[in-house]
């Protein structure tokens, strides 16, 4: 079987869904804080941030969303110009974003697990993605960060 064919979107999601459960279960609901005005101002504008990079990253790259195995070329314009995770990093900001305009120890530790497991999955897939394409994808990984943009360029 193609080790590939194992860095699967599906199987990252599936991770994150049960460790979400299991975290819903034994965690305390306590508040960490009270959401205020600014945490709706945050939560609105990660929602924005998501839309944009989410929608951007598979107009500019159909095969995004796909297993690693599926991808045909190394995409380095539109947001992927920016990050070379557009989608995974509006993911955890979206998150981030949820738990500021819901502050309990349950939605923290189940953004905690999400940012984790994605941290994880970016590095598994760019495992793949330089076994795949191998010093285009060196090359391109040296000129684009992988989930904050750099503000100022040389």
């Amino acid at each position: 079987m193609n080790k590939l064919k194992l860095i699967s979107p599906i199987v990252m999601w599936l991770t994150v869904l049960i460790g979400v459960v299991i975290i819903f279960n034994l965690v305390s609901s306590q508040r960490i804080f009270e959401d205020n005005t600014f945490s709706a101002i945050l939560v609105i504008s990660a929602g924005l941030y998501w839309l944009y990079f989410f929608s951007m990253a598979v107009y500019v790259h159909r095969q995004a969303v796909l297993s690693v195995d599926k991808i045909k070329k190394v995409i380095k314009q539109g947001p992927y110009g920016l990050v070379r995770h557009p989608i995974y990093a509006a993911d955890i900001i979206l998150a981030w974003g949820v738990f500021f305009f819901w502050p309990t120890l349950r939605v923290l530790t189940s953004v905690l697990w999400l940012t984790i497991v994605l941290l994880f999955w970016m590095r598994l897939e760019e495992w793949g993605l330089t076994q795949r394409f191998g010093d285009e994808y060196r090359d391109y990984k040296k000129q684009i960060p992988m989930i904050v943009p750099k503000i100022f360029k040389k």
